[in-house]
């Protein structure tokens, strides 16, 4: 991964420096040089991923500092996890993910990587510039946009995975007119056997992604535009809570749990992109266009939902190579939701919930050169939410079961931003920064009680940060730290029994600690790389208003202590082909997490292992024989309690094979 302004392994070396390439972000909705970004900003570029097994959105927990990213039984409903702050409902998420600009809706955040150029991934509140749900930090994902005709073809045969795919880009006017093509297939066979029915691997999923992409994109132009539209079908078991008891086993029974559950997710999201410039000034576009239909069946119940939203960012950056430099901008967003719940015969009917939303926002962030080393940034968002709800469940059986009600709430709030930042050396930079994000309020759209008609308030977070970039040893070292304490009020949590859970807003919680990357190039042949996050996260001052239990003092769920990835590459000395064959290995730790308020379910500590060969041809394929979970470590990623049992979710297990690519 790219720590500070490095590129791990593609660096050049010159007898005893390393020359660096410079890394430009656009984290801050401007293009930036990495080293120069004062904030926790991590990149990873496509091919460092490639080279870290990291296939999904879920993938990148192994390569970026103190995220985590668990699911809660499917994909559409992961669990997002950035310094300590995390989120319980997760159609209102801790963490904003953006493909190509465009935020996605929070059933659509876990995907398939294809065709990525890099990530970029944002830690702490980033309400300033990306607004709501941007709480806990933003993870911004590009596309590859070459200017050459290319094409590519990969897959994967493996124990417990299997891909094809491939990518191509079309010159159609040099210099001018480009089309994009990606495609992928994925299909997985699970790994837990129902053992009253005889079945193995019941928690299959099946995955397809296509995109198409046209680019107006003429060399030193003033104008550039680009239109795309891409969709995913999934279809999946992959939602399948076993009884605790048999985590260990993998073993799912059926005659006590009931039925299997079933996911379709289709979602289909198409954009247009556009800059022009003119002097020192770009002015920007960015339109959107999603729909997500996800039919679920979850313990022989159907729970369908449809999820559609439009975005507009139009945004006006500035710089002239002087002391100023800034961006200002726009943006809309609206949502409408539906989710329909199947009745119980004899007690309750069916009903359906419809929830609209709309967020519109100014903002705006200037950053000025005080000195030749010192810099000041100084931003703030005005955002107005808007949210309605419209729930009916008719009382058919006259037994008091049926109620509806129609309601709307509207929010408006300010997010700074304030940050100070000193060159201390040509290779070492510390800064401080303050800043602020929030979630939204709104209405829960999994409605089960008439008390979901009352709205909830947003939750809001304050992070104050120091940190530090540097770079040693003449490159052969790079260190960036951060030590951050946040705040945040509000918090919205689940309250009430399994089923008949409302949010409400109960309290405040704190979060203390230090993440720390760092790469060693130990020699010409051998890349250490090391990613980590240490500190607490616990509730300050929380009571469940319904039941009037405290949580003082008690973990936040999902939030564990310590989290930490180690990795090494190692350019093996052969001469047996043109090529390079490189030996790498992984490890993932992270510490007890809890799953509940009351932290009475929980996840010990535990850690995987990941090794690989890869055999890189210099005209060729590249080949590399992997396996993920080394081990085949057995963990939880949620549990509940559910009629008097304890149910739990678990992670991927053992997955051995071999993958290909080759680029034409």
């Amino acid at each position: 991964m790219l720590i500070g302004s490095t590129i791990v392994g593609r660096a050049q070396d010159n007898g005893s420096t390393v020359n660096l390439d410079e890394i430009t972000v656009t984290a801050n909705k401007r293009e930036q040089p990495l080293d120069k970004v004062d904030g926790g900003v991590s990149v990873a570029t496509g091919e460092e991923l490639r080279e870290r097994d990291v296939r999904t959105v879920t993938d990148l927990q192994k390569v970026f500092p103190g995220l985590v990213i668990d699911s809660r039984g499917n994909r559409a409903y992961a669990n997002f996890t950035v310094r300590g702050m995390s989120s319980p409902d997760y159609y209102n998420p801790a963490v904003q993910v953006y493909v190509d600009g465009v935020p996605q809706a929070a059933s659509a955040m876990v995907q398939e990587l294809v065709d990525v150029e890099r990530v970029e991934f944002l830690r702490g509140p980033q309400g300033t510039l990306y607004g709501r749900n941007a709480y806990a930090g933003v993870i911004n994902i590009i596309s590859r946009k070459p200017r050459e005709q290319t094409a590519a073809v990969f897959g994967t045969a493996a124990s417990g995975l299997f891909q094809v795919g491939a990518t191509a880009t079309a010159v159609l006017v040099p210099e001018t007119w480009f089309l994009d093509l990606a495609v992928k297939e994925s299909y997985t066979p699970g790994q837990i056997r129902d053992i009253d029915r005889g079945r193995d691997d019941i928690n299959w999923w099946n995955a397809f992604n296509g995109r198409v992409g046209l680019r107006y994109a003429p060399a030193g132009g003033a104008f550039d535009a680009n239109a795309w539209v891409s969709h995913e079908a999934l279809r999946s078991r992959e939602e399948t809570s076993i009884l605790d008891q048999d985590v260990r086993h993998r073993f799912y029974r059926s005659s006590v749990i009931g039925p299997y559950s079933f996911l379709d997710r289709n979602i289909t999201t198409a954009g247009l992109t556009w800059n022009y410039r003119f002097n020192a000034f770009t002015l920007s576009s960015t339109t959107a266009y999603q729909d997500v239909d996800l039919k679920r069946k979850i313990f022989g119940s159907d729970f369908p939902e449809t999820d559609r939203s439009i975005t507009q960012e139009l945004k006006l950056t500035y710089d002239d190579g002087g002391p100023l430099k800034g961006v200002a901008g726009l943006s809309y967003w609206a949502d409408w939701f539906t989710r329909d719940a199947v009745g119980y015969p004899g007690f309750y009917a069916a009903s359906r919930n419809k929830v609209d939303s709309q967020s519109a926002g100014i903002f705006g962030e200037v950053t000025y050169a005080l000195t030749e080393r010192l810099t000041l940034t100084g931003g703030v968002r005005g955002s107005y939410d808007w949210s309605s709800v419209d729930f009916v469940r008719p009382d058919v059986y006259g037994n008091g079961q049926g109620f509806d009600f129609d309601r709307s709430a509207s929010f408006r709030s300010l997010q700074p931003k304030l940050s100070l930042g000193y060159q201390m050396t040509d290779s070492i930079r510390v800064y401080a920064l303050v800043s602020e994000g929030y979630k939204p309020g709104g209405f829960n759209r999994a409605v089960s009680f008439p008390q979901d008609a009352t709205p909830y308030k947003p939750e809001t977070a304050w992070n104050f940060e120091v940190g530090a970039r540097t770079s040693l040893w003449n490159g052969w070292l790079t260190l960036s730290t951060a030590l951050y304490y946040i705040r945040s009020q509000d918090k919205q949590i689940y309250v009430g029994p399994i089923g008949l859970q409302v949010i409400r807003n109960a309290g405040e919680a704190e979060s203390l600690g230090v993440e720390v990357e760092a790469t060693l190039r130990a020699t010409e042949r051998l890349t250490l790389t090391a990613t980590g996050s240490f500190g607490r996260s616990t509730f300050s001052d929380m009571v469940d208003p319904l039941s009037g239990a405290a949580y003082d003092n008690k973990r936040v769920p999902y939030a564990p202590d310590v989290t930490a990835n180690l990795a090494a590459r190692y350019v093996l000395p052969q001469s047996f082909f043109p090529g390079q064959v490189v030996a790498t290995g992984a490890a993932r730790m992270i510490s007890r997490t809890y799953f509940n308020e009351a932290n009475t379910l929980y996840q010990p500590a535990y850690a995987t292992f990941d090794a690989g060969l890869e055999f890189v041809f210099d005209k060729g394929p590249t080949l590399k024989l992997f396996a993920d979970n080394l081990t085949d470590k057995v963990y939880r990623t949620s549990s509940f309690e559910y009629g008097g049992a304890v149910l739990s979710t678990i992670g991927q297990g053992r997955i051995v094979g071999v993958q290909m690519r080759t680029q034409f």
